[in-house]
């Protein structure tokens, strides 16, 4: 997933043609947005598990 998002955000910020900057922006807000709430989940898994929330 960090390989797919940073060669997603490498296009998004650096290619010329603007209609694959667009796709790669999609691409990067899709992986973003899936990887985004898992993390999240997991972040207060773990602090529940520590007895901290």
């Amino acid at each position: 997933m960090l390989f797919i998002a940073g060669a997603a955000a490498f296009v998004a910020i650096f290619h010329r043609n603007k209609a694959r900057r667009d796709d790669a922006f999609k691409v990067l807000k899709l992986v973003l947005g899936a990887t985004g709430v898992g993390a999240v989940v997991m972040f207060a898994v773990r602090l529940h598990e520590a007895g901290l929330w």
